[in-house]
């Protein structure tokens, strides 16, 4: 592994000479684009928080990607991923995503959309193996979208717009969840909230980080 965050770089041109790379952290600079030189094929982990990217670039060579880690950066579209097919944890908290676009088939396990721009959920009907789901901090009112993600187990919406318990419908067949936060959202304020989501979703462990 490479560490080489923390400091004032603005570009990552001189790794272009290191042939067996499988971990990089360039967190905390100054990059303006993703990965500025020819990345080996062999990465497996990326993070590139805290920076100044723009968009999802150049990483279609990296078949073995599995994590990648774009936080705090200014991106506004998920794209040019459809070649990782084999990345199972990607995280964008805190950029300008506006719509959840173009991962559909892919592996992932873990998505991070924290304090984004999103007001509808899209895009999630093909990921068969998503566990972990988090959509704090948008602007998101209606839970449609969420009904085909079998698999999802953590289910974080805290910090949103949900209002009705109706919406618990498109999440009450989701036979692994088992936990699901809805903290701070104005559904908290419906009289007996507690027990009208336990009643729509029995099987919950946890909800708004309490044990059932």
């Amino acid at each position: 592994m490479i560490d080489l965050s923390g400091n004032g770089l603005t570009t990552l041109e001189p790794l272009s000479s290191i042939k067996h790379l499988v971990k990089l952290n360039a967190s905390n600079n100054k990059l303006t684009k993703m990965l500025d030189f020819a990345p080996p094929a062999s990465l497996e982990w990326i993070d590139l928080s805290e920076n100044q990217i723009t968009c999802i670039e150049n990483v279609h060579q990296n078949m073995y990607l599995r994590h990648l880690y774009l936080d705090r950066n200014q991106i506004s579209k998920i794209e040019n991923l459809d070649q990782n097919k084999h990345l199972c944890v990607l995280s964008l908290n805190s950029n300008k995503i506006s719509k959840v676009e173009n991962i559909d088939e892919m592996h992932l396990e873990e998505l991070y959309l924290s304090d984004n721009n999103l007001t509808k959920i899209t895009g999630l009907t093909q990921l068969p193996n998503l566990r972990t789901l988090d959509l704090s901090r948008n602007q998101i009112t209606f839970l449609r979208g969420l009904e085909n993600i079998e698999s999802l187990r953590f289910l974080n919406l805290s910090l949103n717009k949900v209002s009705k318990i109706l919406q618990l419908r498109y999440i009450e067949l989701l036979n692994f969840l088992t936990e699901l936060d809805l903290s701070f959202n104005p559904i908290q304020g419906r009289k007996m909230y507690a027990i009208q989501v336990l009643y729509h979703i029995p099987h919950l462990r946890m909800l708004d980080g309490c044990e059932i």
